[in-house]
């Protein structure tokens, strides 16, 4: 069947409706935060706190994944591999073939979560999951661009494939540890990074 539809109706019509999810999810947001109870003690951190700061470590995630772990996972066990592909690889794809997509969720939660006149309400444990996942999708994305201009010969070498495994397991450790302290309602304690990040909310 003949593409009937010119690019630029095609990006309109993409626009127009990544807005309206956008949107969607902000009303729910919000009427989740009027049914908690009116004298709510920010230092509770709630179900809904722990899961909305876990979404947001899927970011660094993909970009660890296409920058190195696409590199080293299929040198790694078979069934490794097999699991791999059946769950993480198909969102990598999709991640790699609309390089725009995480430019779009940068500022997206950069808006809602960072900013100083968030239209988000106040939830410190959420903002500092958000900050410390762009943080890290910062770091993953300069380290990627570093690796890849290193000379070929280099990257495909052992050490280069030493370096790119380091990476990939300093991505994929970080984290999992950020995501399991979300999930335990506590803060994570990552060197630097997440100091880092506390400077920026102080300063807020």
């Amino acid at each position: 069947m003949p593409n009937q539809f010119p690019l630029w109706i095609k990006i309109i019509i993409s626009t127009v409706i990544i807005s309206l999810v956008i949107k969607l999810i902000y009303k729910l947001y919000l009427l989740t935060m009027k049914s908690i109870n009116n004298n709510y003690n920010k230092k509770n951190i709630t179900l809904i706190d722990r899961f909305g700061s876990i979404l947001p470590y899927w970011l660094p995630l993909l970009e660890g994944l296409q920058n190195f772990g696409q590199q080293i996972l299929p040198d790694y066990p078979f069934r490794l591999m097999s699991v791999y592909k059946k769950t993480l690889m198909p969102l990598v794809i999709f991640y790699v073939t609309h390089p725009a997509l995480a430019f779009i969720i940068f500022f997206v939660l950069y808006y809602l979560f960072v900013r100083a006149k968030s239209p988000i309400p106040d939830r410190p444990f959420i903002r500092f999951n958000v900050l410390q996942s762009i943080l890290l999708f910062l770091i993953n994305s300069l380290l990627g661009a570093t690796f890849r201009a290193l000379p070929i010969e280099f990257r495909m070498s052992l050490y280069g494939f030493m370096l790119c495994n380091t990476l990939f397991w300093f991505v994929l450790s970080t984290i999992i540890y950020s995501v399991t302290k979300s999930i335990e309602g506590k803060y994570a304690k990552i060197p630097v990074i997440s100091q880092a990040v506390r400077i920026q909310i102080d300063n807020r």
